[in-house]
């Protein structure tokens, strides 16, 4: 029995996650990215994170020439950064403010909730896409609103009461 892919595509939209960009420079030094919702840490030691990409993106090839990427997770107010960089073409980080990295000269996102430095580790294809492995060599995190993305649309945390 084979799954639709309409019914997968719910069963995806089911999981809700917290959004980040990935961002690194392309072979002419242009910050490339894209929004993900496959963000997670994998390993405390050594200290891992991982993410999936289509591996016919631009991202996805400039992300492997540079072999390293920048995460940033992003503040519930940063919406129209997520919407901008899940667009394809177009010069996703026109006009959007950027840092570069504490360790690794890679683009970050400013006033996210989370930054993440990593150097590319390993990279596994799986069907069209790609889990991007990287090490962190530095990262750090601040209190705020988390946004996230549940059932195609951008939304935040509401605690339940006793929690």
């Amino acid at each position: 029995m084979t799954i639709s892919s309409d019914d997968y595509r719910r069963v995806g939209r089911a999981a809700a996650g917290s959004v980040s960009v990935v961002t690194t420079c392309d072979p002419q030094n242009a910050v490339v990215g894209l929004t993900v919702s496959s963000f997670v840490t994998l390993s405390f030691e050594p200290p891992l994170v991982m993410f999936a990409i289509q591996h016919d993106a631009n991202s996805y090839r400039a992300i492997v020439s540079s072999g390293a990427f920048g995460v940033s997770v992003l503040d519930a107010r940063q919406v129209g950064i997520a919407r901008c960089f899940a667009v394809k073409g177009a010069d996703k980080a026109a006009g959007v403010e950027r840092e570069i990295g504490k360790v690794l000269p890679v683009p970050l996102i400013a006033h996210a909730l989370a930054h993440v430095e990593c150097r590319t580790s390993q990279i596994h294809i799986s069907g069209d896409h790609a889990i991007v492995v990287g090490l962190v060599e530095a990262a750090r995190a601040r209190d705020g609103e988390p946004l996230l993305y549940f059932g195609r649309q951008y939304g935040t945390f509401v605690p339940l009461p006793g929690s």
